[in-house]
């Protein structure tokens, strides 16, 4: 990790993770949880710029692992998140697969409201949070509709390729000034200031491409539904629990919890739940409490019995034994006392 550079009212720094449960502590301010999903080693990067006045925070974000996200930004602020489109491959928000596999999408949330991400491998993606009621009067100084109009909570739009490249340029340029020496100097304030009137201009202007319109009623239930199973398969205390067990208590048919999981994060039931359950055993192994641990008893807590079958699980989704989770995170632990 960078150490932050504070210039004048703007900070910069670049994080770098092998983590995923990691990786998702590394936006400031941020309460997030990610799982991971697709098999290798993880990296990630964030790079994230903070100005303060007003509040703003423009960040991109590299995964190269798949991973379903539950994203809550700072309290009152918006969320806006614009895919970079260098990757390729499919991406659910809110339980909504975007069009095409290199989306050129604008996505907004509520901080309240949180969100939801399942992203594919290599998946870049620019992000810009502000404080609602700045945004709210900065659009109405514009003359402007609102972006998320009266009680919506989250919503998406496809862009065109123009406003799509120009928002991503800009907000790059932003970090690229950033990470410069000349942001500290006065003139360098002043580029920043006038990306930033740019972004909010391109952002108060992106209903101009399409309405953002917020997931229907059914997939926010079919969503819940899906986040619902996902809790209950990461908590230890329901290691018995089977795909059976899960729609009895959901009142769901198999048939329908299936196609909710389809629908929603683009994964089958069982295979996204012994995901979640994996990750639930890694996040305890690297646990501050790890020199209590023995794996066999971390895996026992979400229903692996089996030894050789539950390292070999573990290895190929991570890419490391459970071992070796749980001695790097012992040699670590005198480091961060």
């Amino acid at each position: 990790m960078q150490p932050s550079r504070p210039a004048m009212d703007a900070t910069y720094c670049v994080r770098h993770s092998a983590d995923v449960d990691e990786h998702a502590g590394h936006l400031s301010s941020w309460r997030q949880e990610y799982d991971q999903l697709s098999c290798g080693h993880f990296t990630g990067t964030v790079r994230e710029l903070w100005l303060h006045a007003p509040r703003l925070q423009v960040f991109h974000e590299f995964t190269d692992q798949q991973t379903s996200q539950r994203c809550r930004p700072w309290p009152g602020s918006v969320w806006f998140g614009i895919p970079d489109g260098l990757g390729e491959g499919l991406v659910h928000f809110c339980g909504r697969l975007q069009p095409g596999e290199r989306p050129r999408t604008l996505m907004a949330a509520r901080a309240d409201a949180g969100f939801v991400l399942r992203t594919p491998q290599r998946f870049g993606i620019y992000g810009v949070v502000l404080d609602e009621d700045w945004l709210a009067a900065r659009s109405d100084a514009l003359g402007l509709e609102p972006l998320l109009q009266g009680r919506a909570e989250v919503c998406a739009a496809t862009l065109s390729p123009h406003r799509h490249v120009a928002l991503c340029q800009t907000i790059e340029s932003m970090l690229a000034l950033g990470a410069s020496d000349e942001a500290a100097q006065p003139w360098g304030l002043r580029a920043m200031h006038i990306l930033g009137g740019q972004l909010m201009q391109l952002l108060a202007r992106c209903g101009d491409d399409a309405a953002l319109q917020g997931p229907p009623a059914s997939a926010q239930r079919r969503l819940a539904q899906v986040m619902a199973a996902r809790d209950m398969a990461a908590d230890p205390f329901n290691h018995l629990l089977s795909v059976e067990d899960l729609c009895a208590r959901l009142h769901l048919t198999p048939r329908t919890l299936h196609n909710h999981f389809l629908g929603s994060v683009g994964v089958p039931p069982a295979e996204f739940l012994r995901s979640v359950r994996l990750n639930a055993c890694r996040r305890r192994l690297r646990g501050t409490c790890a020199e209590q641990l023995h794996v066999q008893d971390v895996a026992a807590q979400w229903g692996f019995f089996h030894m050789g079958r539950f390292a070999q699980a573990y290895k190929e989704l991570f890419g490391e034994l459970p071992s070796q989770t749980l001695r790097l995170s012992r040699q670590a632990a005198p480091l961060s006392a």
